[in-house]
């Protein structure tokens, strides 16, 4: 090899030199740019992670509203049309689940598939379908309303279709029924035939009016319409019509509301209301019908008349006020009211003409109207030529009378007691109204006079029977003065005997005084006892019977001042003894004096004995009410199931080894009220005390007092001083 030539010359190191700065160049924009492609693919890959976040952020958020949304939603691939993903809400209105959805075609949902074909085809075209009515199917088959909303979303590798699908069965179900209603509404408005009216509640103006007859009125809907309810006589006033609108507005509706309008005539008719508050368009109405009652307050005014016209103090007066009232509510020339008599003929019992009563009369009902109407139970009618058809009865021609109407009065077995009838002197034609008033007069007449008839048996019966009751009456009182006599007679002439016995054995008594075995001398006790007893039994006898003998001889008796005088009389026979009395001042009382204090003196008498066990005895005395007094002690009382034997003679309510007496004290004291015309009744329980009510009949108690009952300002303390 050639030996190498290691020098190196200028040149060489020019090139080299260039050379390498050439490179070095070259190297460094090298790296530059490489190093801006860098930065540029890191910010591209920062973008894109970005980008890519916001995409996995947004699907989220789609995510989150697609299955948060409260309507039922549907993802589908617009290429396959294959189900992607269905929300919650579409699982609960429709019953699928999410997983029968899922991987599936739509047609199952579809209840009319060439309608999905149609729906697709329009999706295609137009991008968007918004509310799209439908016909869809229920997970159980049954069908359902849907409006359905979708888009389709074009973007590339990501082409989808969003629907909404909102179930609109109930409320289509509901616009149905209200259109039906609105149909049934404008119907019933328009068919009606009553008269009904739409008005502004703001100012009474016609919104509609129906076709029906307006009676109240006598308008048409086309001279109604554009004017107010006042402009047109509906009301007579605004202060008429502000006082229904009050009521209106607080009831929020108004039941048979009574008024006036007025006519397109003129006249005033009287009308009944019914409204009630509704809006249309959104605004406030009054929904009217409107009934003329002028006809049916006619017959209620006749009514009224016929009601007045059944009235009377007394039989007279009533059959002339019927036939009064008839003649007026029938606008009749003649009413009459008569009776069918034992021999055949006719006497009336009222009679009305040409507005003024007549005297009443009798006549014979053959060849009359009134005999035909005798002879049948319907009810007796000519319209016309009554004069023609009776012209041998002289007063019904002079009269003039052409018309006549009758019905037959009879009694519970259907036989004819009477008629009652009314005339015309023109020709009437029998409305429904005229037969109904006939029919009520003659139904109250008829009842009137079967009362007449038993009031007259009544009448008759108690004269006889008050005549027998006078002659019972005096042979009653003549045996019980026969009684009383005997009475006093038998316990007059018995004391003579008993004073004998008690004399003698009174008199054996000290003769054999000293002589006598114990038991004997007990018996002989007991023989003064009882003889004792006996003679206090006939003193009370002969009280007895002098109290129902003799005449009453009423005067002006102080019963509070006759009261202390039996008290202190007490008073003074036991001056030990503790006694509260309350008296009630100035009870001034018209009755006999003598009796009075027999009467007065047993009832003290009774009170002090039956508590003078007690530590006070106290006594009340007062009154009750008009014409009753009250007597009240505190005594040992008695049970009111022995009441019944208060007042009858010998009965006794306690043992005779208790307190004495003999049982004809309260007897006495009834037989003296009752003499009076007054009356008695006790009250009372065991250990607390009695009280007693009596009086002296009605107006016997003079005191103009109005103290209380109960109010005693008069008492003497126990020991017996005054306070």
């Amino acid at each position: 090899m050639p030996e190498p030539h290691l020098e190196v010359g200028l040149a060489a190191w020019v090139v080299y030199s260039a050379t390498i700065v050439v490179i070095a160049i070259m190297v460094f924009y090298t790296r530059r740019s490489l190093e801006k492609a860098h930065e540029l693919t890191r910010q591209e890959l920062q973008l894109r992670q970005q980008t890519e976040r916001e995409r996995d952020r947004l699907i989220r958020r789609f995510s989150r509203m697609f299955h948060g949304s409260p309507s039922p939603m549907v993802a589908q691939s617009a290429v396959s049309g294959v189900i992607l993903d269905v929300n919650p809400a579409f699982e609960r209105a429709y019953g699928y689940t999410r997983d029968q959805m899922l991987g599936r075609m739509d047609h199952f949902f579809w209840a009319d598939q060439q309608h999905r074909m149609e729906h697709a085809r329009r999706l295609l075209k137009e991008r968007r379908i918004m509310q799209h009515e439908m016909d869809g199917l229920r997970v159980d088959g049954t069908p359902c309303k849907v409006m359905l909303s979708s888009e389709l979303n074009d973007e590339e590798g990501d082409r989808l279709v969003i629907s909404t699908l909102i179930d609109i069965t109930e409320q289509q179900r509901m616009l149905d029924q209200l259109r039906r209603s609105e149909e049934r509404f404008s119907k019933a408005f328009n068919f009606s035939p009553l008269n009904m009216t739409i008005t502004r509640l703001a100012d009474g103006s016609f919104i509609e009016v129906n076709n029906a007859e307006d009676r109240a009125q006598g308008y048409v809907r086309e001279d109604l319409m554009g004017k107010t309810s006042i402009d047109s006589g509906s009301w007579l006033t605004p202060e008429d019509r502000s006082a229904f609108v009050d009521l209106l507005m607080h009831e929020g509706r108004v039941h048979a509301y009574d008024t006036v309008m007025r006519h397109k005539d003129g006249s005033l008719r009287q009308t009944r209301l019914w409204a009630e508050l509704i809006e249309v368009d959104q605004e406030p109405c009054i929904l009217s019908c409107t009934v003329d009652i002028s006809e049916e307050k006619r017959r209620e005014r006749l009514l009224i008349d016929m009601a007045r016209g059944m009235s009377g103090s007394s039989a007279d007066d009533f059959f002339r006020s019927v036939t009064r009232h008839m003649a007026e509510v029938m606008s009749a020339d003649m009413t009459s009211i008569a009776e069918l008599l034992p021999d055949g003929s006719m006497r009336t019992l009222a009679v009305w003409l040409d507005g003024q009563p007549v005297r009443n009369y009798t006549y014979l009902p053959s060849g009359t109207p009134c005999g035909a109407a005798m002879l049948q139970r319907e009810l007796s009618v000519f319209t016309r030529d009554l004069d023609l058809q009776f012209n041998q009865h002289a007063p019904l021609v002079q009269g003039g009378f052409k018309a006549y109407v009758g019905q037959r009065l009879h009694d519970a077995n259907g036989a004819a007691i009477g008629v009652i009838n009314a005339l015309w002197r023109k020709p009437i034609e029998l409305h429904p109204d005229t037969w109904a008033m006939m029919s009520i007069f003659a139904g109250r007449a008829n009842a009137e006079l079967l009362r007449l008839e038993q009031e007259r048996e009544i009448r008759a019966l108690n004269e006889s029977l008050e005549h027998r009751v006078q002659e019972r009456t005096a042979d009653l009182n003549k045996l019980n003065a026969e009684l009383d006599s005997f009475a006093y007679s038998v316990s007059h002439d018995l004391k003579s005997p008993l004073r004998s016995i008690d004399g003698f054995t009174r008199l054996l008594l000290e003769q054999l005084e000293g002589r006598l075995q114990p038991d004997e001398s007990a018996m002989m006790q007991r023989i003064v006892a009882a003889t004792a007893r006996m003679s206090t039994l006939i003193s009370d006898l002969l009280a007895l019977a002098r109290v129902s003998q003799g005449a009453l001889e009423r005067k002006a008796v102080n019963l509070s001042a006759l009261a202390h005088e039996i008290l202190d009389a007490e008073q003074d026979r036991h001056p030990y003894r503790r006694m509260e009395r309350h008296v009630e001042p100035d009870l001034h009382i018209d009755c006999d004096p003598r009796l009075t204090r027999i009467a007065l003196e047993n009832l003290l008498g009774n009170a002090l004995k039956y508590s003078r066990e007690r530590p006070i005895t106290v006594i009340e005395l007062g009154r009750v009410r008009a014409d009753e007094l009250f007597l009240r002690d505190n005594g040992v009382g008695f049970n009111m199931a022995y009441a019944d034997k208060l007042f009858k003679p010998f009965q006794r309510l306690h043992m005779s080894s208790e307190f004495e007496g003999t049982g004809i004290g309260l007897a006495t004291v009834r037989r003296i009220i009752e003499r009076h015309g007054g009356h008695i009744s006790g009250q009372g329980a065991p250990d607390k005390g009695a009280e007693f009510r009596f009086g002296f009949g009605p107006g016997s108690l003079l005191s103009a007092s109005a103290s209380q009952a109960h109010a005693m300002p008069t008492v003497k303390k126990a020991d017996g001083s005054g306070s």
